[in-house]
């Protein structure tokens, strides 16, 4: 598996004036993939389910594709893709459904994924509790271990390890962490399994 091989995807979408972002990676099982293969076949494979979850107020605007090592495959796509879960009132933008990324493997830890537009009706008390949107719900989290199906090539979701960097000049000795590029370790785990959890949760980056 080499690091040309996987691509960082960037679901970019408007909630009112905010602007809210999911980003997935996924690694090509056919040498004939590309940066837009991949974005046809996520909006064919995962935007569905996503849509599924969100009121119509939130709106995919962009999807962004790049090949972690292989700078000239990339693609950029303008959408206008608005949630199907209905209209009305949503909770803020940082409350959301949450789900967990199981890896197939201890060398990486688990991702997660938060999903913004959630019509106040469906929670009580904190906890998804309408039935359409529990459904809902659900299907999304079958869906987030699946390939992502494109005509040239599938997808298969995964988790990358971020390298590990200390900040010149910090004492005592911060750290950042980065994606690999060319030239680095590549650590992947693959998604074997998405956990749901009933109660609604938060996504710190979102709030004013």
């Amino acid at each position: 598996m080499a690091i040309s091989d996987v691509y960082q995807l960037t679901d970019i979408q408007t909630y009112g004036v905010e602007i809210c972002e999911n980003v997935y990676f996924f690694n090509k099982l056919s040498p004939d993939g590309t940066a837009e293969d991949l974005i046809q076949g996520f909006l064919t494979t995962y935007m569905p389910a996503i849509r599924q979850i969100q009121a119509q107020g939130i709106v995919h605007v962009e999807l962004k594709c790049v090949n972690l090592g292989d700078l000239t495959d990339f693609a950029d796509e303008p959408i206008s893709l608005a949630g199907l879960a209905g209209a009305g009132d949503t909770l803020p933008s940082f409350v959301s459904v949450g789900y967990t990324l199981k890896p197939n493997t201890r060398a990486v830890r688990p991702g997660s994924k938060r999903y913004t537009g959630i019509l106040e009706a469906a929670v009580v008390n904190g906890v998804i509790t309408e039935p359409t949107f529990v459904g809902n719900v659900e299907a999304l989290r079958i869906v987030l271990d699946d390939n992502a199906v494109g005509a040239d090539s599938e997808y298969e979701p995964v988790i990358v390890k971020r390298i590990k960097e200390p900040v010149a000049g910090t004492t005592p000795t911060q750290y950042t962490y980065r994606l690999p590029t060319t030239g680095d370790p590549l650590v992947l785990g693959l998604v074997k399994q998405a956990l749901s959890n009933p109660r609604v949760t938060s996504q710190v980056s979102r709030k004013f």
